[in-house]
């Protein structure tokens, strides 16, 4: 049930990339927004991690998955920090919701388990596959990981 979980916030992230379903432009509503979601309750389960970026030092992560419906299935909230976006002391921010999907797929005949994001407002899903109790990995549709030395992991938050 971890492991869905962590794969469910790493989804959950790459579609908050993708979304710009809500943008704060100060970085005093982006810390609020990471501060809301920083504990975890029976029912919720928080992820957080910076990812690389292209042009930026990273973005910042922080996936909210609700369980009530079940272990495969749920709710999720990911928020994506981008600092600095709007210069100097101003991060851009976006808050993407939808539902979570536990999958299961053979990858180089391996059988991997992760989380689909399914954002609310119709963009990309986002899949996290699930490397351990504590840790999901941001990956593409065929739960391939990104070549290279680069760390796409996200973490529970305890």
């Amino acid at each position: 049930m971890k492991k869905v979980m962590m794969i469910a916030a790493i989804a959950a992230a790459l579609v908050s990339c993708q979304s710009k379903n809500t943008n704060h432009n100060d970085s005093a509503s982006a810390n609020e927004g990471v501060t809301a979601v920083a504990e975890n309750t029976a029912a919720t389960t928080i992820y957080k991690g910076t990812l690389p970026a292209a042009d930026g030092p990273g973005v910042q992560y922080v996936l909210s998955l609700d369980n009530l419906n079940s272990a495969e299935e749920g709710t999720y909230t990911l928020e994506t920090t981008y600092p600095e976006a709007e210069g100097s002391g101003k991060d851009k921010s976006f808050t993407s919701k939808g539902k979570k999907q536990v999958i299961q797929k053979d990858v180089n005949n391996e059988k991997k388990t992760a989380i689909k994001l399914v954002p609310d407002n119709g963009d990309a899903s986002l899949y996290f596959l699930i490397v351990n109790d504590s840790t999901l990995r941001l990956v593409n549709e065929e739960l391939q990981e990104a070549a290279g030395e680069l760390n796409y992991d996200i973490v529970l938050v305890k």
